[in-house]
């Protein structure tokens, strides 16, 4: 794993379960790919609960994603703050902010946006605990999911819940507008009764005889789910029924095929270095998890790399036209989101991206990509 080509890729760190390493992992991950001489941006979106900048030892973050979301900063570009890794930068959470830890929607795409636009070869965004609907949206607009859990029953099936939960996040992301498959989606999503006849698998067979022209998105959105499973805090010789069960829950009630792309010792001495992951990565008892953790970073940027390559698509934009999109669309999110009276909040409650497309259109934008 060394630096070299541009690869461009963003993890979204998930689990569904907090105290299960997520935060830690992030923070280490990170530290091995800038030490490898890729340039690295830790964003960390635990928005009510934020801790990546303590496992750096940075005690005054200043500025933070709230100032963002505040609009006292223009972009995320512009909360970067520096670590003690070179090539490593952070985008901190904050302190509590009441509604900050649910942006509304044209927030979170903005976030989403400025995510993707920032200058760093890897991009690593740390998740809060559960599977809240803003959670599930950041975990799937990244290029690869990483699910972090360890061998314990609690955590396992948090695990599973939230990949659950992601996959029909997007499948209604994909399908709400749809008149007949949208419907079957929303019902199997509110389902109590234990019924485990719905997998990827099913809904294709439903497809098949409503919406045939449909069946290619369901193979594509296949594809596209392809989360890394990494099991923390397990013991050596030890066999984990429990995660061999997660794979197996996934690929029969689901339909989708989970990677379990390695596994994470038990490290008691990282209690120890909570003020400072890179450090404990150094140390003797440190060893065993920098090891372990280097054979995962190896998996996954290869597999980037791959994933990079295949993905090389180019579009009739130049460069202004991008940047006049994104800027247009920052400036409606400003002018016509903001604000406290009647007709504001109307717009806010009604503003459909669809209207953006008729704007653009009546603009004469009508480039085919946007619309994708």
């Amino acid at each position: 794993m060394k630096a070299g080509k541009k690869t461009k890729m963003i993890y979204s760190v998930g689990g569904g379960k907090g105290g299960v390493g997520k935060t830690i992992f992030s923070v280490a991950f990170g530290t091995l790919l800038a030490r490898e001489g890729f340039s690295v941006a830790l964003v960390d979106l635990d928005l009510g609960a934020a801790n990546m900048h303590t496992c750096l030892g940075i005690l005054k973050r200043t500025p933070t994603i709230a100032d963002f979301i505040l609009r006292k900063a223009t972009s995320l570009e512009e909360v970067l703050i520096e670590t003690s890794q070179k090539n490593m930068q952070l985008i901190s959470g904050s302190e509590f902010v009441a509604g900050m830890a649910n942006p509304a929607h044209w927030m979170k795409l903005k976030i989403m946006r400025h995510i993707k636009s920032l200058p760093a070869d890897f991009i690593i965004v740390d998740l809060g605990a559960g599977v809240h609907f803003n959670t599930l949206d950041f975990f799937s607009m990244s290029d690869r999911g990483i699910i972090i859990t360890t061998p314990e029953p609690g955590a396992v099936m948090n695990a599973y819940s939230f990949l659950k939960g992601a996959l029909f996040r997007k499948l209604q992301s994909v399908f709400k507008k749809h008149p007949e498959i949208g419907p079957i989606i929303e019902t199997e999503t509110k389902r109590t009764d234990g019924d485990k006849s719905f997998s990827l698998e099913w809904l294709a067979g439903q497809v098949r005889k409503i919406a045939p022209d449909m069946l290619p998105l369901i193979r594509e959105i296949e594809l596209d789910f392809n989360p890394a499973l990494i099991v923390n805090q397990t013991t050596e010789g030890h066999k984990h029924v429990l995660v061999k069960n997660l794979l197996t829950l996934c690929s029969e009630r689901l339909g989708i095929t989970i990677e379990h792309t390695g596994n994470l010792p038990n490290a008691p001495a990282i209690t120890h270095y909570l003020l400072n992951i890179p450090e404990f990565l150094d140390t003797l008892h440190g060893k065993p998890y920098h090891d372990a953790l280097q054979n995962i970073a190896d998996k996954l940027v290869s597999l980037a790399e791959i994933m990079a390559h295949e993905s090389q698509i180019k579009t009739d934009f130049s460069d202004e036209e991008v940047e006049g999109i994104i800027s247009f669309m920052d400036s409606l999110a400003d002018t016509v989101f903001s604000g406290t009276d009647r007709n504001r909040w109307k717009l806010r409650m009604y503003f459909k991206p669809s209207d953006v497309v008729d704007f653009l259109v009546s603009r004469g934008i009508h480039h085919e990509a946007f619309y994708q």
